[in-house]
Protein backbone atom coordinates (compact mmCIF):
# COMPACT_ATOMS: atom_id res chain seq x y z
CA UNK A 1 0.00 0.00 0.00
CA UNK A 2 1.14 3.61 -0.88
CA UNK A 3 1.41 5.74 1.89
CA UNK A 4 -1.15 8.46 0.59
CA UNK A 5 -3.54 5.52 0.57
CA UNK A 6 -2.41 4.93 4.07
CA UNK A 7 -2.93 8.94 5.08
CA UNK A 8 -6.06 8.90 3.23
CA UNK A 9 -7.35 5.79 4.72
CA UNK A 10 -6.41 7.40 8.35
CA UNK A 11 -7.86 10.67 7.58
CA UNK A 12 -11.23 9.03 6.74
CA UNK A 13 -11.32 6.49 10.19
CA UNK A 14 -10.66 9.47 11.84
CA UNK A 15 -13.23 11.87 10.54
CA UNK A 16 -15.93 8.76 11.02
CA UNK A 17 -15.39 8.21 14.46
CA UNK A 18 -14.96 12.20 15.24
CA UNK A 19 -18.43 12.18 13.03
CA UNK A 20 -19.92 9.37 15.47
CA UNK A 21 -18.85 10.67 18.24
CA UNK A 22 -20.83 14.02 17.53
CA UNK A 23 -23.64 12.38 17.26
CA UNK A 24 -23.62 10.48 20.51
CA UNK A 25 -22.92 13.89 22.28
CA UNK A 26 -25.72 15.64 20.35
CA UNK A 27 -28.84 12.66 20.72
CA UNK A 28 -27.37 11.56 24.40
CA UNK A 29 -25.64 14.54 26.18
CA UNK A 30 -26.00 17.59 24.76
CA UNK A 31 -28.38 19.85 26.61
CA UNK A 32 -31.59 19.95 24.49
CA UNK A 33 -32.18 23.61 24.24
CA UNK A 34 -33.98 26.63 26.33
CA UNK A 35 -36.52 25.05 28.96
CA UNK A 36 -40.63 26.19 29.37
CA UNK A 37 -43.00 25.56 30.61
CA UNK A 38 -46.66 24.25 29.54
CA UNK A 39 -49.64 26.95 30.89
CA UNK A 40 -53.57 25.66 30.35
CA UNK A 41 -56.81 25.33 30.94
CA UNK A 42 -59.01 22.95 30.74
CA UNK A 43 -63.83 22.37 31.18
CA UNK A 44 -64.90 20.19 34.50
CA UNK A 45 -64.78 17.38 31.95
CA UNK A 46 -60.50 17.60 30.93
CA UNK A 47 -61.41 18.88 27.78
CA UNK A 48 -61.30 21.88 25.64
CA UNK A 49 -64.39 22.33 24.05
CA UNK A 50 -67.07 23.26 26.87
CA UNK A 51 -65.45 26.52 29.38
CA UNK A 52 -68.10 27.90 31.10
CA UNK A 53 -69.88 31.15 29.13
CA UNK A 54 -72.91 31.48 30.32
CA UNK A 55 -73.49 30.76 34.03
CA UNK A 56 -75.86 31.33 36.04
CA UNK A 57 -75.86 34.34 39.04
CA UNK A 58 -74.69 33.04 42.07
CA UNK A 59 -73.81 29.63 40.73
CA UNK A 60 -70.43 27.80 41.44
CA UNK A 61 -68.33 26.56 37.67
CA UNK A 62 -65.20 24.49 37.77
CA UNK A 63 -62.22 24.61 35.69
CA UNK A 64 -58.93 22.73 35.95
CA UNK A 65 -55.64 24.94 35.80
CA UNK A 66 -52.57 22.87 34.15
CA UNK A 67 -48.82 23.33 34.60
CA UNK A 68 -46.60 21.52 32.98
CA UNK A 69 -42.35 21.54 33.87
CA UNK A 70 -40.47 21.19 30.75
CA UNK A 71 -37.22 23.54 32.35
CA UNK A 72 -34.67 20.79 32.20
CA UNK A 73 -34.33 21.62 36.28
CA UNK A 74 -36.98 21.45 39.32
CA UNK A 75 -38.89 24.55 39.04
CA UNK A 76 -41.30 26.90 41.86
CA UNK A 77 -44.48 28.13 40.42
CA UNK A 78 -46.62 30.43 41.80
CA UNK A 79 -50.60 30.57 40.42
CA UNK A 80 -52.44 33.90 40.79
CA UNK A 81 -56.11 34.53 39.93
CA UNK A 82 -57.61 37.79 39.55
CA UNK A 83 -61.02 39.52 38.77
CA UNK A 84 -60.68 43.47 37.86
CA UNK A 85 -56.99 43.58 38.74
CA UNK A 86 -58.47 42.06 42.43
CA UNK A 87 -56.07 39.08 42.94
CA UNK A 88 -58.78 36.54 43.89
CA UNK A 89 -56.49 33.29 45.71
CA UNK A 90 -53.02 32.68 45.04
CA UNK A 91 -51.26 29.19 45.27
CA UNK A 92 -47.43 27.83 45.22
CA UNK A 93 -46.66 24.72 43.05
CA UNK A 94 -42.65 23.20 42.79
CA UNK A 95 -42.81 20.83 40.37
CA UNK A 96 -39.55 18.55 38.79
CA UNK A 97 -38.43 18.45 35.58
CA UNK A 98 -40.86 16.98 33.37
CA UNK A 99 -43.32 16.73 36.13
CA UNK A 100 -47.54 17.73 35.13
CA UNK A 101 -50.01 19.23 38.03
CA UNK A 102 -54.01 19.48 37.57
CA UNK A 103 -55.44 21.77 39.63
CA UNK A 104 -59.10 22.36 40.20
CA UNK A 105 -60.66 25.96 40.33
CA UNK A 106 -63.87 26.83 41.65
CA UNK A 107 -65.37 30.05 39.68
CA UNK A 108 -67.37 31.45 42.65
CA UNK A 109 -67.44 35.16 41.73
CA UNK A 110 -70.61 35.35 40.18
CA UNK A 111 -72.95 37.74 42.40
CA UNK A 112 -72.88 40.67 39.82
CA UNK A 113 -74.81 40.06 36.74
CA UNK A 114 -72.90 41.02 33.47
CA UNK A 115 -71.38 40.32 29.95
CA UNK A 116 -67.79 39.61 29.36
CA UNK A 117 -66.63 39.39 32.72
CA UNK A 118 -63.14 38.20 33.22
CA UNK A 119 -60.73 35.78 35.24
CA UNK A 120 -57.35 36.34 34.06
CA UNK A 121 -55.31 33.49 35.42
CA UNK A 122 -51.74 34.34 36.18
CA UNK A 123 -48.16 32.13 36.03
CA UNK A 124 -45.25 33.66 37.75
CA UNK A 125 -41.97 31.04 37.97
CA UNK A 126 -39.56 31.23 40.18
CA UNK A 127 -39.12 34.55 42.59
CA UNK A 128 -40.17 36.90 39.82
CA UNK A 129 -43.13 39.18 40.20
CA UNK A 130 -44.41 39.49 36.86
CA UNK A 131 -46.65 37.47 35.25
CA UNK A 132 -44.52 34.11 32.84
CA UNK A 133 -47.93 33.45 30.92
CA UNK A 134 -51.48 34.27 31.64
CA UNK A 135 -54.84 32.42 31.28
CA UNK A 136 -58.51 34.94 30.39
CA UNK A 137 -61.54 33.08 30.71
CA UNK A 138 -64.33 35.36 29.50
CA UNK A 139 -67.75 34.49 30.94
CA UNK A 140 -71.29 36.52 31.36
CA UNK A 141 -73.17 36.09 34.44
CA UNK A 142 -76.92 35.63 33.44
Amino acid sequence: MKLVDKVIKGLLVTILIVAIISVIYLVVIHNPGDGYTEFYMLDHNNNTTDFPTNITQNSIEKINIGIKNQENQDMNYTVRIKKNQSIITQYNKTLKNNEESLTAYYISSTRTLGDNQELNIELLKGNTTEPYRTLKLRYNVI
